[in-house]
């Protein structure tokens, strides 16, 4: 073992122009780089006064020095610790061979010494080595193998280090129990936690502040707030660690009066504020009417004369932001001169939070320009960031110029902040051409974007492709990238696919974790499978408002509104309330079924919420009234919403549409051309729907163009379909067929169903047969295919054929179809 293998090492060189670490010494045989390395290692603890002379051990010294001295172990435990702090493991290790050949039996406070140095220099095993040769253990023994193994992140380790320390008999210390704390917070283990508390409360030391705020920090990490709250409460004598602990508790609970009561706590004497203080507290200070408080602080901040730190100015800059006075925060930077790169990145990123993303860019360009302060990596990120989030690909594409300008290299956050920012602005060419340059530095982060973007993009199959060559190279995926995969695999309704990688997940572990569950479970219910969705929303601990309107929302998806409402009525029975997102699935599930009355109930129920000015919410509101029929209360309820964005507006024109009022589809869209709004995809999809079924060819065909010449949209299907329905509903067939010719690829299914039953309805069987045998060379052999076949054979009084057809059909169904039904709402039920 360790100390046996040190032993056969023959000990330092008597002679003056040796170096004993260039002999070879067993296990720690150096190579040359090494030994070059610890020659400079030792020039430097030269100047540190250790017990050298020109780079090599003096035996003979050494030696007589251990004669005289009594306290030799404590000046070896003193070096140790310069050795540890600085990485010196060349040093290390000599001192440990001289530490064998001079001292028999050396005590256990220097070989814990040894291992902690070994720990710090990245040597595990080797600490492993000098623990499981020690005499004799102690506390400080096991707790530096704790700590050790926290540091190099070997929680698992750790943990089983302590259960062994409990198993020999050993009564852990504050050092123990904070440091298993932390490693239940690492693991993820909040069950190992509750028990680490339980025997804390055992040995009684619940009153020690160390402890408790290992506690405090343990609880917070699982949002369980009011356990914080209570263990920090059972706390007799307070210090500022704890204390900022629960300040910063009380801020996310979003009570700032208990927050402040505890600064006060400080101030009245226990201690003076520290810089985490105000951090924690100006954290919990956010919206216009706490400006008041956030202004007090600075101003307490000042009289400290802590408003020069940097992270605290970087906190002052973002409690502005969160009250919506970021005027305010630049005067603030700019009045101070301030050179702190965090800060103006706080500032710009605060900026893009909020919308103002051309104020976002305006500060760049003059931090740039003027060259206020030199720009890093990521405040680029964060300007890209903003530039994602507006989709402007003008300024992202300005912001590449500089990046390229300024010569910094394509590294990885960079790298990921470009190609996230043109997968957003849907440039897919862009983005792998970024992926391609960096090239060889394609780690999990950069093929997680990748993947992400191809979904984005509406390219699943290639986020498939590109997911399986990243397993072939040997990275593997995370939670987040199996997530990406998962919704590629719900727009391609590849259920087969998601199993596999459900599969992977629980095989890699991540299976136990909230949001991937989450993930899955949209997965299965927007693929339809709800048992599957079910059965994983059954095995989680409790129900929340996220998994369950996940869940919902996918039998929204499908029309299943009575299961929708079933769910519902669960969440409120459980006591949870709904959000705007599962307002809006509900919502989406009356309008699919008109029960207007359920959709009222819903609208009593959010203004109750107080959600009536979400957006999100209002859009479905508006939607359920159209699809119900009271296109008047929709109209209304649009008047009165606030916040009028590109959604709510959408939603108004896709009433109309819907409801076949082309003039009033075109008069809104007019209103909110005055109103600033700038058209998306789903506006002119409402528009060239409308004017299809209205008849109106001409105006179809001006909106298309509109789209792609004005305003630079590329048309998806949808667009190009409403086009060809439009043309084939006024016959003018010769112009239909050129449209698609001029495509330059295969027509879809949905295009080409399209111009089938425009040819059913002119009964233009030469074209509607051509058509048909389009679709099945391109794959089209389905029931819908066959159906419009069948009643194209029957429109031309072709009834054998029609028969034929129809046994082909009910070949294809394996059953007969069953009868349509509808759903009607009744005040009364018969008896």
């Amino acid at each position: 073992m360790a100390y046996k293998k040190l032993r056969a090492w023959p000990g330092p060189c008597k002679s003056a122009c040796s170096v004993p670490i260039q002999r070879s010494v067993g296990m720690f045989r150096l190579s040359r780089t090494q030994k070059s390395e610890g020659m400079l290692q030792m020039i430097r603890f030269k100047s540190l006064k250790i017990y050298y002379a020109d780079i090599e051990f003096r035996y003979k010294s050494i030696k007589d020095f251990h004669h005289k001295t009594v306290h030799v172990e404590k000046i070896y435990t003193n070096h140790l610790k310069v050795c540890a702090e600085s990485k010196a493991i060349a040093v290390g290790q000599a001192l440990h061979s001289c530490i064998i050949k001079l001292l028999a039996e050396p005590q256990t406070t220097l070989v814990n010494s040894l291992a902690n140095m070994y720990f710090k220099c990245g040597c595990i095993s080797l600490a492993e080595q000098v623990f499981d040769e020690m005499p004799r253990r102690d506390v400080v023994s096991w707790n530096t193998m704790i700590n050790g193994y926290l540091s190099a992140r070997y929680a698992w380790d750790a943990f089983i280090c302590f259960k062994m320390m409990l198993g020999f008999g050993f009564v852990p210390d504050q050092f123990s129990l904070n440091g298993v704390l932390k490693v239940c917070v690492m693991n993820g283990d909040l069950g190992g936690g509750v028990q680490v508390h339980g025997l804390i409360v055992k040995l009684g030391v619940c009153d020690n502040a160390f402890v408790t705020n290992g506690l405090v920090e343990l609880y917070e990490e699982f949002d369980c707030y009011d356990e914080s709250v209570n263990a920090f409460d059972a706390l007799v004598c307070k210090d500022v660690a704890v204390v900022n602990s629960i300040i910063k508790i009380y801020g996310k609970m979003g009570k700032i009066e208990e927050a402040f009561m505890n600064l006060r706590l400080l101030l009245s004497g226990l201690s003076r504020p520290t810089r985490a203080t105000f951090v924690n507290l100006l954290s919990a200070i956010s919206g216009y009417e706490s400006l008041k408080e956030g202004l007090l602080v600075h101003g307490l901040i000042t009289k400290l004369g802590l408003e020069g730190h940097g992270v605290v100015e970087n906190s002052l800059v973002g409690m502005y932001c969160s009250c919506g006075a970021m005027d305010e925060a630049f005067d603030m930077l700019l009045y101070k001169g301030s050179k702190n790169v965090m800060s103006w990145t706080t500032l710009i990123s605060q900026f893009s939070m909020h919308g103002c993303f051309q104020e976002a860019m305006d500060v760049f360009q003059w931090l740039y320009h003027d060259k206020v302060i030199a720009l890093d990596e990521v405040m680029l990120v964060c300007v890209l960031s903003a530039s994602a989030a507006s989709k402007c690909v003008c300024l992202g594409t300005q912001m590449h110029a500089i990046i390229v300008k300024i010569g910094i290299q394509l590294h990885k956050g960079v790298g990921v902040a470009l190609m996230d920012m043109y997968s957003k602005c849907l440039c897919l060419e862009d983005m792998q051409k970024i992926f391609q340059q960096v090239g060889q530095n394609c780690d999990l982060l950069v093929w997680t974007t990748f993947i992400s973007g191809s979904v984005q993009n509406g390219l699943p199959m290639e986020a498939l492709k590109y997911f399986s060559q990243m397993l072939n190279e040997g990275i593997r995926p995370d939670a987040v990238a199996c997530i990406s995969v998962l919704t590629g695999c719900i727009g391609l309704q590849a259920t087969e696919h998601g199993e596999m990688i459900h599969a992977y997940v629980i095989k890699s572990g991540n299976g136990s974790k909230s949001y991937v569950q989450t993930a899955l479970t949209s997965f299965y219910a927007n693929c339809g499978c709800f048992d599957s969705a079910e059965k994983l929303l059954d095995r989680r601990a409790e129900y929340d408002v996220v998994s369950l309107t996940t869940l919902l929302s996918g039998y929204a998806k499908f029309g299943c509104s009575t299961e929708a409402f079933f769910w519902f009525r669960k969440m409120l029975s459980e006591g949870i309330s709904p959000n705007n997102f599962t307002l809006a699935s509900t919502l989406n599930a009356s309008a699919k079924s008109t029960a207007i009355s359920i959709g009222r109930s819903l609208h009593s129920l959010i203004i109750k919420l107080r959600l009536e000015d979400d957006n999100f919410v209002a859009s479905s509101l508006i939607d359920m009234y159209s699809k119900c029929g009271a296109i008047e209360d929709a109209v209304y309820y649009f008047s009165s919403t606030q916040n009028q964005d590109i959604v709510v507006w959408n939603s108004l024109l896709s009433g109309h549409a819907h409801h076949g009022n082309v003039e009033e589809v075109l008069k809104t869209f007019d209103e909110m051309q005055i109103c600033g709004i700038k058209p998306d995809r789903i506006t002119f999809l409402s528009i060239l729907s409308g004017c299809s079924h209205g008849a109106l060819t001409d105006r179809v065909m001006e909106f298309f163009y509109m789209m792609r010449n004005v305003y630079g949209i590329s048309p998806m299907v949808e667009h190009y379909v409403c086009v060809i329905d439009s043309l084939g509903r006024a016959g003018l067939f010769r112009k239909a067929v050129k449209f698609i010719e001029a495509l330059n690829c295969n027509p879809c299914m949905l295009m080409l169903r399209s111009l089938l039953s425009s040819c059913i309805i002119y009964r233009c069987s030469r074209l509607g047969l051509a058509v048909v045998a389009k679709m099945i060379v391109l794959g089209g052999d389905e029931v819908a295919t066959y159906a419009l076949f069948s009643k194209l054979c029957a429109t031309d009084e072709r009834w054998g054929d029609t028969i034929k057809v129809r046994e082909i059909m009910k070949k294809k169904v394996g059953q007969p179809k069953k009868v349509g039904t509808s759903w009607i709402e009744s005040t009364s039920v018969p008896s």
